[in-house]
């Protein structure tokens, strides 16, 4: 006896079976269809399985899935019919692949009018609805109450997933009793629930339900699902905000007072401040903060809470002087804000109010100390780098210089070298001074003297002698006669000896190297021009680190990064500011700027 499979069977039934039956094959070619189906909708829906929409996602993720043993089904809205269809997809034969799809009507046209006017009424009130059909055990559930859940598309509810995505708890014992009140005795429910999403967000709903009742038997739960987090966090954020607010304000160490709006009149204020002000609780209440201003200080302050008043400024703060009950005269910092209600008008002002006389007292003092530290630390700085850095040059010209008096065998050019090395000793001994002068604790930039330039040029000359002499070094020295410059001896003499030593350290061997100095006086300030024919320095990869500390850019022996790092920083102390012009190959040019005399 043959066997004949189940599939085959429905698809011989299918013609004579009432309601609107389709059976397809994986390419979606009919194999058999109802009466109802042939008359109605065979050309609906092969328009349907061509729409290229979101109708067609929802109808190609709802067969895929049948496609794979997975019942399931999409909801088509057609507004202009004024009906509302469910598709239900299920697999009855897997090889080959078949699968039925059935046609449901779920609104009729006199409803649909009604029903789509309370979906779009509840969308914007982002209000949702369900409903349970105790009969069939069919669960439906609009747009919002799926969003609400955090649902896929495709989800099918039912009535157990339902009350599970009720937090465990509390929360899922209260839902399921009063639903079970609600299907014995007809009660409706109405309560505020936390649930978990299905992407597992916990969020806080209202739930609202009812029973309807046929012959006395409950047949049908219907009801509204509101997104309620941002309320109930809100209220939360709102009563742990005043609480935290209350405890602040009485225990506070800063006086606090809570203002009327117009009148400013004190309604509370907290112990703090009425220890400040000198007076009881009683005796504070109304009174006016005006009361306990200065009146060189009342206009200032009338004109500011104005402003806050009329919204024209969010907030009040700075120093002012307030009057004690004594009479006694305190300087207090002042902090005042608008507390507005839920409608956004100004309901209270706060004010913070807090002592700082011995505080602006001590400020002042530590702002004289941090200032005298400060002039102390860059004296010291100095020093520390021209012991390092200027010293080594006095040190190696007499090196220099002693080498050459050991080679030198006759008597007169011994003796020239012999000169030579006592002005270097002398220069040696007056950089010494100098480093007196900058470590003495009456230094002070502000009393810089009026200087010889040439003089200085011709010191760093004779200091770096047999440097110059060594490297057949030219130094072009262009400065006026008698030219003055306002600065620290200590200072300016280091700043020339670095900027002599650099461009002799740094000449270009392949050139007769050469320094020219110039300096002139231009709108109250003496410009002073240091250039070489050297190395020069590669501004584009260089340029925002040629005075930084430790910084070299050329690969010398005795480079440190030292002397242009404290030359920068000595003419800034000074009051002056230093640049740089400089082209690989063709040499550098410095240009010093410093203020004329005062």
């Amino acid at each position: 006896m043959a066997i004949v499979k189940t599939s085959q069977i429905l698809i011989d039934a299918i013609r004579e079976m009432p309601g609107v039956f389709a059976i397809v094959d994986k390419n979606l070619a009919v194999i058999s269809h109802s009466k109802e189906w042939d008359a109605a909708l065979l050309t609906a829906f092969t328009s349907l399985s061509e729409n290229s929409g979101m109708l067609r996602v929802k109808f190609d993720r709802a067969f895929k899935k049948a496609t794979l043993g997975e019942n399931s089904y999409f909801i088509e809205d057609l507004p202009h019919k004024q009906t509302r269809y469910k598709y239900k997809f299920s697999r009855i034969d897997e090889d080959p692949c078949l699968v039925m799809i059935q046609q449901v009507l779920l609104t009729r046209p006199k409803d649909y009018r009604k029903e789509l006017l309370l979906q779009e009424t509840n969308k914007v009130a982002d209000i949702g609805f369900w409903e349970y059909n105790i009969v069939t055990d069919q669960i439906y559930w609009s747009e919002v109450t799926r969003k609400i859940h955090e649902v896929p598309e495709d989800y099918v509810p039912n009535l157990e997933d339902g009350v599970n995505f009720y937090k465990e708890g509390e929360n899922r014992e209260r839902i399921t009793r009063a639903v079970q009140r609600g299907v014995e005795t007809g009660e409706p429910w109405n309560g505020d629930f936390a649930i978990v999403t299905y992407t597992g967000k916990e969020i806080f709903v209202n739930a609202r339900g009812k029973a309807e009742f046929e012959e006395g038997k409950c047949v049908r739960l219907v009801g509204t699902f509101q997104d309620i987090t941002e309320r109930v966090n809100r209220s939360l954020k709102l009563k742990s905000s005043e609480e935290q607010f209350r405890l602040a304000f009485e225990n506070s160490p800063i006086g606090f007072l809570i203002l009327k709006v117009e009148e400013l009149q004190v309604l509370r204020s907290n112990e703090a401040f009425q220890e400040l002000i000198k007076y009881d609780e009683e005796q504070l209440r109304d009174r006016k903060l005006t009361d306990f201003f200065t009146s060189e200080d009342f206009d200032r302050y009338h004109l500011k809470f104005q402003n806050l008043l009329q919204g024209k400024i969010s907030k009040i703060e700075g120093e002012y002087f307030f009057k004690d009950s004594f009479g006694d005269i305190l300087t207090c910092s002042m902090f005042a804000s608008m507390i507005y209600d839920a409608n956004g008008q100004p309901k209270e002002l706060i004010v913070q109010i807090q002592d700082v006389t011995e505080l602006k007292k001590k400020r002042e003092e530590v702002d004289r100390f941090v200032e005298v530290t400060t002039d102390q630390n860059t004296r010291l700085i100095n020093f520390a780098h021209i012991v390092s850095h200027n010293l080594r040059s006095h040190t190696s010209n007499i090196s220099m210089l002693l080498n050459f008096l050991k080679a030198e065998e006759d008597e007169g050019e011994r003796e020239v070298q012999l000169d030579m090395l006592n002005q270097a000793s002398d220069m040696l001994n007056e950089t010494i001074d100098h480093l007196n002068e900058v470590v003495s604790v009456d230094i002070d930039v502000k009393d810089k003297e009026e200087l010889d330039l040439n003089g200085y040029i011709n010191n760093a000359e004779r200091s770096l002698r047999g440097l110059i002499v060594n490297a057949n070094f030219k130094v072009y020295n262009q400065v006026p006669e008698g030219f003055k410059v306002y600065a620290v001896p200590a200072y300016i003499e280091s700043i020339l000896l670095n900027l002599f030593t650099n461009a002799i350290k740094y000449r270009d061997p392949k050139k007769k190297s050469w320094l020219q100095i110039s300096a002139d006086s231009k709108k109250g300030y003496t410009i002073l021009s240091v250039s070489d024919n050297g190395l020069g320095i590669d501004l584009k990869r260089y340029g925002d680190r040629v005075f930084g500390l430790y910084k070299t850019f050329h690969k010398h022996s005795d480079a440190r990064g030292l002397g242009l790092y404290m030359t920068q920083s000595q003419v800034q102390v000074m009051g002056g500011s230093i640049d740089v012009k400089s082209k690989v190959g063709e040499g550098t040019t410095f240009i010093i700027k410093l203020h004329e005399k005062d």
